[in-house]
Order: structure tokens, then C-alpha cells, then sequence
């Protein structure tokens, strides 16, 4: 987490807020399905990781000063004010709240750029939110991605035998136009997106790989932002496979936290994660029509899924982000008769 280390209390406050939100939202889920729409609390529930990491710094009396206070409130203050308005509007008025929440979070990506340039700069740095931050880098990897997204599909229709019809989109110049104005949107939207990033990759990530190395750290990062996604699967995603969409659901959150994570070790860029992850989030739109809602999982789909992600993803565990040393170097501080004496010890992962 930058140049703060994260405590265990704050470690468990963070999950707490977030699980413990995404448990109480998902009864809500559970109790509006299949009577009323669901379709808002996928949405909605982005927020929550990064909500989680907010409220933990704000409520930490080391760092409470040194935040980006603006940022911070006005963020809480959209993802508050979505929730409490997502349950009135379902269980209060018995409608869908989707169209006014998405307007309502283009507002709030708009109202949120403000309060970034209002706040201090080094605040904003310090707690990994400077946009600018290596970005010939972070275009790189964004590309890189949308490259081995498109691989991953294009792996996935040999395996079926329908190339045909994952090319046919390609043949399109409306196609083509559509993916290269797709990021030309994240600017609306992006609040979402950061919501999720700023919490898995910037708070947690870095203090899972302290306690437990970098590798295993992505790996448990995958499967705990799998768990989170349970509501969703359940509900949402997969409502007649809940249980296949569940185990599809880790293998593609590992998969993606290996990639996601090396790219965040490689730019230290949160902007940079949240771009990717908006990216695979509306790619299967813009492409084939794919909104993620009601699919119908086999066990020969998720073992597709597990071949794919293994081979396309999994791999970047061997890259040289992965083998640093978690600590390059530790000070070791020593009372002696002479004095305070500082040394150095290399540490391996």
C-alpha cells in the first residue's frame, strides 16, 4: 500500500466492511430475486471494496490526516447514497432503480475528477491515485490485455468449433469503430471500476504478498475476490448453474488477479488497473452482445475456462514482478554501546 504498511486490525476492518456489506446487500439480493430486478446490485456493489478501504483509513488516527480527504468523502458519499437509494427504490417503490443509478455514477465520475484536483497532490500520491503515474507503461499493458482477451476467445471457439461467428463481429467496420471508442467511455464510468481496483489491488494485494509472498498473495487476492463475487453468481450471473458459476468464478478472479496484479506491481498505476478491468467488462458487449446476466454454465465450459486461463493468465506468475524480493531490503536497528546502528539485510521471497 505505498509507503504504509497495512495492520492486521486494518486488514480485518477492511474485510469486515466489505464482506460484511456485500453479505447484507446480498440477502437483499436474494429477497428481491426473482420478484424485482437485480440487475442494479452487480453495479452497486462495485463500490464496496473501495468503500471498505476509505472508511478503514478514515477510522485509522495514524493516516486520518494525511488522506485525501476530498476524494475520499465524495466517493463515500456516491456509494452511500446509490445503495441506500438502490434498496428504497426496489423495496420501497417496487421499481428498477438501473437507469438512474447509471446516470447518477456519471455524475459521480465527473464530481470525483473535481475533488481529485482540489485535493493535495502529494495526498494523492502517497495514497495511490496519481493518473500520470508510468504511463507509457500502463498503455502498454492495456493493450496487452485486450491482445491476450481476445486470444482467450479466440482459444475458446477452436475448442467449440465456431470461429466463424467469434470472427464475424471483426468483419464489421462498426465494430471496429464501437472497440475503439469503447475507452473513450471509462471517463463516465470509471467510479465503478475503481471501486473494485482500489480495494483488491491497491489495499489488498500488497498486504496479502507482505504476510505471504507475491504468488501465493495473488492467488489468495483471486480467491477471496472470487467468495465476493457469491451474491452475483448467485442472482445474477448464473442463477440455474449457481454452483458452476461459483467454481468458474475463482478460476477466472485467479487468473485475472495474476494478471491484474503483475500489472499493478508494473505500473504501480490503480487507473491503469481500473482501465483493464473496464475493459474485459464491456469488451463481450461491444463484441457479441454478452451482458453476463443469466448464463447457463456446463462443467465442460468451466473446464474450458480453467484450460484457458491457465495457459493465458496463469503463466505471469513466473515474471520477474513475481520473483523480486517481497522487501528488497530491511533496516535492522541495533542498541549498541556506540550508539544506534542501522544495517541492511537483503530479504528473498
Amino acid at each position: 500500500m505505498g509507503k504504509y504498511n497495512v495492520s492486521n486490525r486494518d486488514l480485518i476492518l477492511f474485510l469486515g466492511i466489505t464482506f460484511g456489506l456485500t453479505a447484507i446487500m446480498g440477502i437483499a439480493m436474494g429477497l428481491a430475486y426473482p420478484t424485482y430486478s437485480v440487475d442494479s446490485f452487480p453495479l452497486t456493489q462495485m463500490y464496496y471494496p473501495a468503500l471498505g478501504v476509505m472508511v478503514t483509513l478514515l477510522l485509522n488516527k495514524k493516516w486520518r490526516k494525511e488522506l485525501p480527504k476530498n476524494f475520499f468523502l465524495t466517493y463515500l458519499f456516491f456509494a452511500l447514497t446509490s445503495i441506500v437509494y438502490l434498496l428504497v427504490k426496489i423495496f420501497g417503490f417496487n421499481q428498477n432503480p438501473n437507469a438512474h443509478l447509471e446516470i447518477w455514477l456519471m455524475i459521480g465520475s465527473f464530481l470525483l475528477i473535481i475533488a481529485y484536483n482540489s485535493d493535495n497532490k502529494e495526498t494523492i500520491e502517497n495514497f495511490g491515485l496519481k493518473f500520470t503515474k508510468n504511463i507509457r507503461s500502463s498503455t502498454i499493458h492495456i493493450l496487452l490485455f485486450v491482445i491476450l482477451y481476445l486470444t482467450a476467445i479466440f482459444i475458446s471457439s477452436l475448442l467449440a468449433g465456431e470461429v466463424d461467428s467469434v470472427i464475424a463481429p471483426f468483419k464489421s467496420l462498426e465494430t471496429w469503430i464501437k472497440v475503439l471508442l469503447l475507452p473513450l467511455s471509462f471517463p463516465f464510468t470509471y467510479i465503478a471500476f475503481f471501486g473494485e481496483e482500489y480495494g483488491w489491488r491497491y489495499f489488498l494485494q500488497p498486504a496479502i504478498q507482505e504476510r505471504i509472498g507475491k504468488r501465493r498473495g495473488a492467488i489468495v487476492v483471486g480467491l477471496i475476490w472470487g467468495i465476493w463475487h457469491l451474491p452475483i453468481n448467485m442472482f445474477y450471473y448464473s442463477p440455474e448453474t449457481s454452483l458452476y458459476s461459483v467454481i468458474n468464478q475463482l478460476i477466472v478472479c485467479i487468473g485475472y488477479s495474476v494478471f491484474f496484479g503483475y500489472v499493478y506491481m508494473k505500473t504501480e498505476n490503480i487507473w491503469t488497473i481500473s482501465m483493464i478491468h473496464f475493459m474485459n467488462n464491456n469488451l463481450g458487449y461491444v463484441l457479441y452482445g454478452a451482458n453476463g446476466a443469466n448464463i447457463v454454465f456446463t462443467w465442460q465450459s468451466v473446464l474450458v475456462n480453467l484450460l484457458l486461463f491457465s495457459t493465458v493468465y496463469m503463466p505471469f506468475l513466473l515474471t520477474k514482478e513475481y520473483r523480486k524480493s517481497d522487501i528488497d531490503m530491511v533496516e535492522t536497528v541495533e542498541d549498541t554501546d556506540e550508539g544506534i546502528e542501522v544495517t541492511k539485510k537483503d530479504i528473498l521471497s
